[in-house]
């Protein structure tokens, strides 16, 4: 995927020194940047998208146990473990909204066929709070990112 980014800065870099303005190479460069970010983004989105919509259509939920903690710098994080469908003992680092204590214990979302996806049920604020995000930033930026190519192509070809 890196050598479909390279071809495509060199191309825009080839086109915009072609015109023979030094500013629409030097636009082209600068802009580029943001494009990568946005790249990065776009595959973040992605990720907890597909992820999202996996443990949606297929997910199992189970009830985990907490089972110790470890401090890492300054956060505390939670280890509970919890036995899948196939008999397996799965353990989750984390933490999610707590449905029971004594012992304490989250509810866990797992795909039975990708068990190392998963994750916890949150509240309600964080969950409101995470399709915020989603919507006024993760699908701006992606199609931000989406439409950054034929746009830049045409504005180039155009100047040409």
């Amino acid at each position: 995927m890196q050598w479909a980014f390279g071809a495509q800065f060199a191309l825009g870099t080839a086109l915009a020194a072609a015109t023979g303005e030094w500013t629409l190479v030097l636009l082209w460069v600068t802009s580029y940047t943001p494009f990568l970010v946005g790249c990065a983004l776009t595959h973040i989105v992605y990720r907890v998208t597909v992820d999202w919509w996996s443990l949606r259509r297929r997910g199992i939920a189970v009830l985990a146990v907490y089972q110790d903690s470890d401090r890492v710098g300054e956060v505390l994080v939670k280890r509970y473990s919890f036995t899948d469908v196939a008999g397996e003992e799965r353990t989750l680092s984390g933490s999610g909204r707590r449905v029971a204590t004594d012992p304490e214990r989250t509810e866990v979302t797992y795909d039975p066929c990708a068990p190392k996806r998963m994750t916890t049920r949150d509240g309600p604020v964080v969950r409101t709070l995470s399709v915020l995000a989603y919507v006024l930033l993760g699908l701006p930026v992606t199609a931000a990112t989406a439409a950054y190519p034929p746009v830049s192509l045409i504005i180039l070809l155009s100047a040409l």
